[in-house]
């Protein structure tokens, strides 16, 4: 599509998510695979022209209430000659690639000044077009671009006074003529592309017993032989790896999951996670962590910005934070890092093969030496040695007849 620029108009429904990702970047996404490099959104909405420059799309604010699509683009190409030019909406997710290179296919063809997607079911409105620049320029010297209603519709009625030709093709599938508007419509297009979505995964090899709770969103990346089972979603930039279990109820974002990784009720968050490991159930991995091969987060265990090597288990109630962990590490149960002073977080490090016994705590910042072991319930708040024993709690002291005496007491 040499020499083709388009215009996409971002209202505030632009923001609104389909399978998490805000309606605007699904388009955004379809122009860019028509090899559209040259696009601009023209928006008076804040969130919008944000969602759009953090995508790298150009914006352009409408110089008034009358200013729209049409108006507008005469403006933003006024320094070029593009040869066609294709206006979209933001808050239409479905206009797929597809969509747009028969339309534009089809305006070659004909020779047309005006091709545009119609609505089938809303009496023929006008949902996106390829327009000709001299067509447009022509029917701005002639008539008002500005008016009440669809500026496409404005457009199109001007050029077939003036003799244009201007053909309308029906939208391909009833879901694609839909915007973002209304819980309604959203519903109803996330149920279209949630279906497209797992049937391909299907297709693809990926085992889903039941799609029930299922949700990938459209980033997402499944290998052959992986199992989503009921309950998994999957959003953002996420990958999961040939013959990994995820399910049921499990959510992962923009997070890398290995091959042969079992997640069970785990919430995982912009975080990688290498092949092999056992985690769950009732797991929560926060960002920027690491979960080495092989490695078991047991039931309750909460890991936060940290390192986990290979073959350590974490087996269960236990918050590893701020940490770097080597292999081999087995911590007991209700072990802590201790990572917040209340005015800053350090880190702690455990080496290979060291054993962490039942509730412990360790204070960080402090270092635990390969093989070395912490006795259960110790506050460790030095440094111990590799093959060391660190104990840290108080001396037992019995004291006989106490609790006689109390119960007497109490009575």
């Amino acid at each position: 599509m040499e020499f083709c620029r388009a215009l996409i108009f971002g209202n505030p429904n632009a923001t609104q998510p389909i399978l998490f990702k805000p309606s605007l970047l699904w388009v955004l996404d379809a122009v860019r695979d028509c090899k559209i490099e040259d696009l601009t959104v023209l928006t008076a909405s804040t969130e919008v022209r944000a969602l759009a420059e953090n995508a790298g799309a150009d914006c352009l604010a409408p110089e008034s209430d009358a200013d729209n699509s049409c108006t507008a683009v005469l403006r933003v190409f006024a320094q070029e000659q593009p040869r066609d030019i294709l206006f979209l909406r933001g808050d239409m997710p479905l206009m797929h690639e597809l969509f747009i290179h028969a339309a534009y296919d089809a305006h070659q063809k004909n020779k047309n000044d005006m091709t545009a997607f119609c609505c089938p079911r809303e009496g023929g409105a006008l949902l996106a077009a390829w327009v000709r620049r001299s067509a447009l320029e022509n029917a701005a010297a002639n008539a008002s671009l500005t008016g009440s209603g669809c500026p496409l519709v404005r457009l199109s009625e001007i050029l077939q006074k003036a003799g244009g030709k201007v053909q309308t093709l029906e939208a391909p599938f009833p879901e694609a003529a839909l915007c973002t508007d209304t819980a309604r419509s959203r519903n109803t297009i996330t149920a279209y592309v949630r279906r497209n979505i797992l049937e391909s995964l299907l297709d693809a090899g990926v085992e889903i017993p039941s799609m029930d709770g299922v949700l990938v969103g459209p980033d997402v990346t499944v290998k052959a032989g992986a199992t989503l089972l009921p309950g998994t979603i999957l959003r953002g930039r996420t990958t999961v790896g040939a013959g990994s279990v995820l399910g049921p109820n499990t959510l992962i974002e923009d997070s890398e999951i290995g091959e042969n990784a079992v997640l069970n009720s785990t919430q995982c968050y912009r975080s990688r996670v290498q092949s092999g490991v056992n985690i769950g159930p009732f797991v929560h991995i926060r960002p920027n962590s690491v979960v080495g091969e092989n490695v078991h987060l047991g039931n309750f265990v909460e890991v936060k910005n940290s390192n986990i090597d290979t073959g350590t288990k974490v087996s269960h109630l236990t918050y590893v934070g701020d940490s770097d962990v080597g292999k081999r590490v087995n911590f007991g149960c209700g072990t802590v890092t201790v990572n917040y002073t209340g005015k800053a977080k350090f880190r702690t490090t455990i080496g290979d093969d060291a054993f962490i016994g039942c509730n412990t705590n360790l204070v960080a910042p402090v270092k635990v030496g390969d093989g070395a072991y912490t006795a259960a319930g110790s506050t460790i708040t030095e440094d111990i040695p590799a093959d060391a024993l660190g104990i840290a709690r108080a001396r037992q002291v019995n004291k006989d007849g106490w609790s006689r005496r109390f119960k007497e007491e109490k009575k």
